[in-house]
Order: C-alpha cells, then sequence, then structure tokens
C-alpha cells in the first residue's frame, strides 16, 4: 500500500505550524484583535532607525511612537487586516499600516502612538 504524496501546499501549511509560528521556537501566544493565537513580534521601530544610518536617539525627534511587525497563521484570524484600520495587539491600540499574505502566513505592519 503506498503512502499519498503530499502537495507542495500541504507542505507549506505543516511548515507554517511546525516551524515558523511553533511555540516551542519563534512564536509566543499573543491577542490579535480579541483572538488568541500563537504569533511572531517584533519591534522594527530600532532596527529600522538604525538600518538608515540614524541612532536611535536622533530619529524623528518629538515624535513618541512604535512599529511593530506581526507574523501568523492567516486561518488563526477571521479576516485580513487592511491599511489603516485599527487593530488591537496584546491590549495595545495601533494602526494597520500594511498587511501581506504569502503562502497562509501574514505579516502585519502596525504603527502605535505611545503619547
Amino acid at each position: 500500500m503506498s503512502t499519498p504524496e503530499l502537495s507542495f501546499k500541504d507542505i507549506i501549511a505543516a511548515d507554517n505550524a511546525n516551524v515558523f509560528i511553533n511555540g516551542n521556537e519563534f512564536a509566543d501566544a499573543h491577542n490579535l484583535n480579541g483572538v488568541e493565537c500563537l504569533a511572531v513580534v517584533q519591534d522594527v521601530s530600532t532596527a529600522e532607525k538604525l538600518s538608515i544610518g540614524l541612532s536611535a536617539d536622533n530619529a524623528y525627534p518629538g515624535l513618541y511612537g512604535s512599529r511593530v511587525m506581526v507574523t501568523c497563521k492567516a486561518a488563526d484570524l477571521p479576516s485580513i487586516p487592511v491599511f489603516g484600520m485599527a487593530f488591537e495587539l496584546d491590549g495595545n491600540l495601533y494602526t494597520v499600516e500594511a498587511c501581506d499574505e504569502d503562502m497562509g502566513l501574514l505579516t502585519i505592519q502596525l504603527i502605535g502612538n505611545e503619547r
């Protein structure tokens, strides 16, 4: 009896769950707009400032905000976030700056005002 071969899409879906969004590896439990799920959350504010040649102290003086990137499985959210919508991450309110879907994963870029 032969074992059915997995399709490429099946392999990607398994990798999304077992590698990229794995609670024992990169992901942690987060509340994304009221949905508890595993996600990778990165604060990209400092990294972005340093990558364009500015120190963390002199970039955008007087602006109190943050940029966060969230990666999660698209199937975990009831709908795909869109530009400009309010988005709550772990009890903090952000605005969606961009959202990309690729092979079952969402990469959501959020901006927040910390004033």
